[in-house]
This record gives structure tokens, C-alpha cells and sequence, in this order.
């Protein structure tokens, strides 16, 4: 839980200093469940170890790592608390936002047609079935709700442990992100976009450079829209599919995704690896920050992800640590450069990045 940085401007806030408090409390009872070194972590992975030494042979896979977390009895408080902190996040979230309906949905319009940048929603929009998932359990998934964009916002706050409040995580990533070889960087997308922090952040780092972000709900480019207007950030902000964003051919010289992958079921994973190769001019940088690949992952880390997957929204997740994202890339026509895991973005789902630089025709 941070003590020393304030919520940003742009991200309202709830409606009484109650509900504030309450959800510092729960931001800090996350930090406990899932921040670096929780205990709960270090204890199952403890067990593990012991569990393996008897045995003679690492617990090699969830099915053998399942069963004997399962089996103990601390493995069902942490579940059962993990669950909880989700649920008490998000009723307090809905419930207190809820009560600004009216007054947030206003704010909303007004800013719909302001600069700089814009705001291109499609009322012929059809969301994908995929799409209709409840992620990470918040009501309304990410587009059911007019404020859901508000409600992402305010959620990724209390999951980010307070480390994002000023947007810090994605100002990191997109800072070190490398550039294309030759420098030139004249067109930047961003993939999924949602409330635009990345978005704004190539801006800042590219100021001579377009730069689009786009997302399927319309919740969150609204969100986004406004505090980039409110920033006084030039981008633009359009209602598209990763895997079928209707840009021409190599028009662009970076594209951008964060924690877009684990949402994605496997089949349009490849159609968004495939899209991006196609609007990537040769030496353009695809830039990919994800959840580690499976085996990469320690016995409590797999546990985590297997739970994720079935208890908190993220039906596709483990689907996608499982699978070759790096051969999927090469087999599109990148040339791939890996970083280690470290420096998560979510307690057990520590993150990793693939930087993929689209290879000529010839």
C-alpha cells in the first residue's frame, strides 16, 4: 500500500471518504495476499520443496502440484481470502461510483468532442463472444457497464498495490521499450488499449509520433479520452479489434500491448500476432509485456495462475502460459528478443516482455 503517492487527478474520486478508506484497507490487505515476499507464497513454496525432497523428483506440473496444495489447509484460507479481496474491491468500486452514476456519465459527454486528440467510437460495433467475460471479476466485465472504464480505473489502482497511481507502470515499460533500429518512429498503436496510461505514455516519450490506441469497449475509451484531454495529450482513441484493427499495411513503426495476451483465447492470440506483423513496416518493434510462460513459473506461481484461471476471471489465462509465444512471433516474421520474469503486476503473475522486430519481405 503506498503512503507517499496520491491518486491521480484524472481518476475520480469515490463518493464518500469512507469508501476511500475502505478500499486503502483492501489495497493493503492485497499487498499481504500477493505483494512481493508474501508469506503465503513463501510458505507454499516451502512446502513444496519439502514435499519434493520427499519424493525424490520436483512437482513438475499443476496436475502434481494441484492436488498437494490442495491438500493443506493453508492453501484454502489463501484462496478463500484472495477471492475475497477481489469481491470486496469491486462492490466497493460499483457500489460507490454508482452513486455518481449520473453526475460521472455527464462528465463522460463533455469531454467526448474536446482536444486535443479524439474520440472514434463506432455505433455499428459487434464485440467478439470472447470479449463477454467478467475479467477479473469486475461487474459488467469491461464494457457492460457505462462506467466501467471509471471502475477499471479505480481497480487497477488497488491491484497495482498503489504502485501505478501516476500511471508509474506503464510509464516504466513504455520507457524502456526499445525503439526500431533506424530511429524512426512516425506511427505508434497501442493494443488494447484500455484507460490510455500507455497510450499517453508514447506519446510522451514520441512527441513527434501519431500515436492511436485502440480497445473493443466503449467504457474504456471514453475514460481514456478524458484523461488525455485532461493531461493536454494529443492521441487519438478508436473502437477496434487487435486482431482485425482495418489499418493499411505497414503503417506503423511500433505497436504496443500490455497484459493483452492472457485475455485473448489461443486461436486469436495467433490472429493478433499475425495483424501485427501485417501493420508493422520492416524494422518495426512489436512490444509485448505479459504474464510468464508457464515454465518459468515456480510450484506456488503455477498454483496461482491455475487459480487465477478458474476463481478470478481469466478463463484464458493458462492457456496462454502455456503457450509458444515466441514461436508464434518468429513463425509471423519477427526476430525475438525475451526478457526474464521479474517485476509483476500481480503478486503470483510476474510479467515478462518479448520484443519483436518485424523482418523484411526478402
Amino acid at each position: 500500500m503506498s503512503t507517499t503517492t496520491a491518486v491521480p487527478e484524472t481518476l475520480p474520486p469515490v463518493a464518500q471518504r469512507s469508501d476511500a478508506s475502505y478500499l486503502d484497507f483492501v489495497e493493503g490487505f492485497r499487498a499481504f495476499l500477493l505483494g512481493p515476499g508474501a508469506d503465503f507464497e513463501k510458505r507454499l513454496n516451502r512446502a513444496a520443496s519439502a514435499e519434493a525432497e520427499r519424493r525424490g523428483q520436483p512437482l513438475a506440473n499443476i496436475e502434481e502440484i494441484k492436488p498437494f496444495f490442495e491438500s493443506l489447509p493453508l492453501t484454502a484460507l489463501r484462496d478463500r481470502l484472495v477471492r475475497t479481496q477481489q469481491e470486496m474491491k469491486w462492490h466497493k468500486v460499483a457500489q460507490s461510483f454508482g452513486m455518481k452514476r449520473e453526475e460521472l456519465l455527464a462528465e463522460l459527454s463533455a469531454y467526448d468532442s474536446r482536444g486535443p486528440g479524439k474520440l472514434e467510437l463506432d455505433p455499428s460495433f459487434e464485440r467478439a463472444p470472447y470479449a463477454n467475460v467478467h475479467f477479473h471479476l469486475q461487474p459488467g466485465g469491461y464494457h457492460k457497464d457505462e462506467l466501467g472504464g471509471f471502475h477499471y480505473h479505480y481497480g487497477t489502482k488497488v491491484f497495482f498495490r498503489g504502485e501505478n497511481d501516476r500511471d508509474g507502470v506503464q510509464s516504466k515499460l513504455v520507457s524502456i521499450s526499445p525503439l526500431p533500429a533506424d530511429g524512426k518512429v512516425t506511427r505508434i498503436l497501442d493494443m488494447a488499449c484500455s484507460v490510455g496510461q500507455s497510450t499517453t505514455a508514447w506519446k510522451q516519450r514520441c512527441p513527434d509520433a501519431e500515436v492511436i490506441g485502440i480497445d473493443h469497449s466503449e467504457s474504456m475509451l471514453r475514460v481514456a479520452h478524458r484523461r488525455a484531454v485532461m493531461h493536454g495529450v494529443d492521441v487519438t482513441f478508436s473502437q477496434r479489434f487487435a486482431e482485425d484493427t482495418r489499418y493499411p499495411d505497414g503503417h506503423f513503426d511500433m505497436v504496443f500491448a500490455f497484459i493483452l495476451f492472457h485475455e485473448l483465447p489461443v486461436r486469436i492470440i495467433g490472429e493478433v500476432v499475425r495483424e501485427a506483423a501485417r501493420v508493422l513496416r520492416p524494422g518495426g518493434v512489436f512490444t509485448i509485456y505479459d504474464f510468464a510462460t508457464s515454465k518459468t513459473m515456480s510450484p506456488y506461481q503455477l498454483y496461482h495462475r491455475y487459480f487465477d484461471a478458474r476463481h478470478n476471471g481469466e478463463p484464458y489465462s493458462q492457456d496462454f502460459c502455456d503457450y509458444d509465444l515466441t514461436g508464434a512471433l518468429e513463425a509471423a516474421g519477427f526476430d525475438v528478443r525475451t526478457t526474464p520474469p521479474g517485476g509483476g503486476s500481480g503478486g503470483a503473475g510476474t510479467t515478462q516482455g518479448w520484443f519483436a522486430t518485424r523482418r523484411s519481405a526478402s
